[in-house]
């Protein structure tokens, strides 16, 4: 059976600070016994007018396939902006994951993602790698996974500060370790918190960590409150660039 939900979401961003070119793959994930295909389509919109001009589009897609031995899942996102007419904000994604179930609780994965950010002079950014997934803990409404992984990785950075340290081009492998957590709070709340850690293989104080909290309430029909926290840290970002970032949202959501 095939089943497309469109998402449109209407989002206040709360706090200052764009997101960095990573995806938390957990929060997105099905819930497991179905099989087929199904997909989601979302819209995030910003404006403000008076004493500043901004507009911001988001447009996000994915698709899921699954099977018994295996599940496909792509997801492919753009934003951009102006503010005073001036472009601000460039971000595009693309990111395609197989994973493979093995033995009781154990799986296999494996992935390639393509992104590019503007807002953090990233021109290009390639990787692909692949590891295992753990069901670490099913008790009840509390779920835990714990994943373990390695991917190569290419960036190619834009127009750096004189004086930067930061390489424009480099080819990398990085670790990458994560711990999600799933609550069911009742038939209509659920919480879901991942934390990633992914450091260069051979410097540990290179390193990148992402961290999310997500909390959805389910209202009336078809309509459902998102509420989003991320924090991603980058030890080693290039000049101009801050190493800590935050994003609090509020989402609403019409799910078809």
């Amino acid at each position: 059976m095939i089943c497309f939900r469109l998402l449109v979401f209407l989002t206040l961003l709360l706090s200052a600070g764009q997101a960095a070119a990573q995806v938390n793959i957990e929060a997105l994930r099905r819930d497991a016994g179905s099989t087929g295909f199904s997909g989601a389509m979302a819209l995030n919109l910003e404006m403000h007018t008076g004493n500043t001009d901004l507009k911001e589009i988001g447009l996000e897609g994915r698709l899921d396939f699954d099977h018994p031995k295996v599940n496909t899942f792509i997801l492919a996102r753009n934003d951009f902006g102006w503010e005073q007419g001036e472009r601000f904000a460039d971000e595009g994604l693309i990111h395609l994951r197989q994973h493979y179930p093995l033995l009781g609780r154990i799986s296999l994965e494996a992935f390639t993602q393509y992104n590019y950010d503007a807002t953090y002079q990233l021109d290009t950014r390639v990787l692909a790698g692949g590891g295992f997934r753990f069901h670490l803990v099913e008790s009840g409404a509390f779920q835990l996974w714990k994943g373990a992984s390695a991917f190569l990785e290419h960036e190619r950075l834009g127009e750096l500060r004189e004086g930067d340290a930061h390489p424009g081009r480099s080819t990398v492998v990085r670790w990458s370790q994560y711990l999600s957590s799933r609550i069911a709070v009742n038939d209509r709340v659920v919480s879901t918190c991942t934390v990633y850690f992914q450091p260069l293989w051979n410097a540990i104080d290179d390193t990148r960590v992402l961290g999310e909290l997500n909390l959805e309430i389910d209202l009336a029909g078809p309509l459902v409150l998102a509420l989003n926290f991320v924090m991603r840290y980058d030890s080693r970002p290039p000049e101009g660039v801050s190493r800590l970032d935050t994003v609090l949202e509020n989402g609403l959501a019409v799910m078809f």
